[in-house]
């Protein structure tokens, strides 16, 4: 039986929509148990309204919360807060998974101090799913936000350890990678993403396929893009954002007269379809590769479709005993 740790506190909608999601998630998996850390009382009573069932989970009550616009130095104050109690958890081994929709300076900071890097891996990587035109399938994109900057040999540390997670997660044997660059020469970008380009080519533990354009991140062109943490979260936000407003305008389009919604009553399962595979609450975390555990960090604002796919993430990655896949990978030699 697997064992979950949830920080409940810090999220910019409460509780409720991780209790939702947990009763959906319960009846779906019967081989997963859960931890929720935070205010008791509080706890209790939202589990107590949805008839949460009580066999599958244990309330660890805490008495501080980091909040949203804190920083990471509140991991250092704050140690009977939620989000520290839960990354002690799966450091001590008494969860299997650690998660959290919280400050993510802080939430990086515990994973660091608290639950440790893999030997040789110096800076953990967001890595979360990105939805492309090929319905259902997806490219693994870090880092994300995890780092400001990063050196070339981070780049490398992250396609070997995605391409772990695709193998092992995503039954792909042989994954590809790229570089997110502004143009696909090897002497397009910075010296960084030459350099980078250099180790990824003379790497046998990767399927490397040169540099990618932003343009083509959506296009099913490899399974995973590399990229420094600054760079891959404006792209990840920019894509959130172009899919979000998308939707806006197609439905807009579609119902701004009484033809056209005639009309549209055609298309609505085509739409929802489009709606669905661009739907990022379907991939709304992001697992930190590079940690001595399983640690998800997603979305302040999730909700609770959001908070669903979070829960399948950690069940994914835990069930296929990635963790010690990844490592036994990095540790292997050449």
């Amino acid at each position: 039986m697997s064992k979950i740790a949830i920080d409940m506190m810090g999220t910019d909608l409460g509780i409720n929509p991780i209790i939702g999601a947990l009763k959906v998630f319960m009846k779906k998996y019967q081989d997963v148990t859960f931890i929720l850390v935070g205010n008791e009382s509080e706890i209790q009573t939202a589990v107590t309204k949805v008839k949460l069932d009580a066999t599958r989970y244990e309330i660890f009550a805490t008495t501080e919360v980091i909040l949203m616009t804190e920083d990471l130095m509140e991991v250092r104050r704050k140690q009977n807060s939620s989000m520290v109690r839960a990354a002690e958890l799966l450091r001590d081994q008494k969860a299997d998974a650690f998660l959290s929709g919280g400050s993510t300076a802080a939430f990086l900071a515990a994973c660091h101090f608290i639950v440790g890097e893999i030997p040789g891996i110096s800076r953990p990587a967001f890595m979360p799913f990105i939805p492309t035109i090929k319905k259902w399938k997806s490219v693994l994109m870090l880092d994300v936000g995890a780092n400001l900057e990063n050196e070339p040999q981070d780049l490398v540390n992250f396609a070997i350890m995605a391409s772990v997670y695709a193998q092992a997660i995503m039954h792909n044997p042989t994954p590809t990678v790229a570089i997110l660059n502004i143009g696909k020469e090897a002497s397009k970008g910075k010296d960084y993403h030459k350099e980078a380009y250099k180790l990824l080519a003379g790497n046998n533990k990767v399927n490397f396929k040169g540099n990618i354009e932003p343009r083509d991140i959506t296009s099913n062109l490899v399974d995973i893009i590399v990229i420094d943490g600054f760079t891959g979260n404006i792209a990840l936000k920019t894509l959130e954002g172009m899919a979000k407003n998308l939707m806006a305008v197609i439905k807009y389009e579609l119902t701004k007269n009484l033809y056209r919604k005639l009309k549209a009553l055609s298309l609505r399962k085509a739409f929802r379809g489009v709606r669905e595979t661009f739907d990022y609450r379907n991939n709304a975390s992001a697992l930190v590769l590079g940690l001595k555990a399983i640690a998800i960090k997603t979305h302040g604002s999730s909700d609770e479709k959001s908070w669903i796919s979070t829960l399948e993430m950690a069940r994914t990655a835990i069930v296929n005993d990635f963790f010690q896949k990844i490592t036994i990978k990095l540790l292997k030699e050449d």
